[in-house]
């Protein structure tokens, strides 16, 4: 079977309509509006689990994501920062997701070590780090999976 260019973008332009790049929230949305709708669940520091709205209009439900925020996280002298493969759950500890409703975002927050090896608290915007597609949150090039329900 043969795909025309033509008919690939056509495609691609319908799925991504109305956002600026495919998985992208709509602009009057954040990550944590689109995601964090029940709230967040963090288990073993690095695994965050929530519900994202999906894109099938015709049930408009959502989709349980775990995403290992070890792919997106990583600690920078003392502070959270977005990074790939960061693996920040090797040297943080006593680590919290916050959904803050007002500000419209999620937050990671941990006790990390910095240069001279004392543990100082950092938070993170999730919002600067993850998207979502289709009901899976993701970070760079890592996907969480998706389900119908949580834990």
């Amino acid at each position: 079977m043969r795909f025309l260019p033509q008919a690939v973008s056509a495609s691609l332009a319908i799925f991504t309509m109305g956002r600026a790049n495919a998985g992208d929230p709509p602009q009057s949305q954040t990550f944590a509006e689109y995601c964090a709708v029940g709230g967040a669940n963090l288990t073993d520091q690095h695994w965050l689990g929530l519900y994202c709205r999906n894109h099938m209009v015709e049930i408009f439900g959502y989709n349980w994501t775990w995403i290992d925020l070890d792919f997106c996280v990583g600690n920078n002298g003392g502070q959270l920062a977005t990074m790939d493969n960061g693996n920040y759950s090797t040297s943080c500890n006593n680590c919290n997701a916050t959904h803050d409703f007002e500000k419209k975002t999620l937050f990671l927050s941990c006790a990390c070590p910095n240069d001279a090896q004392d543990y100082i608290m950092s938070s993170l915007d999730l919002n600067t780090t993850l998207y979502e597609i289709d009901g899976a949150a993701g970070c760079f090039n890592h996907m969480g999976n998706e389900t119908w329900r949580g834990p």
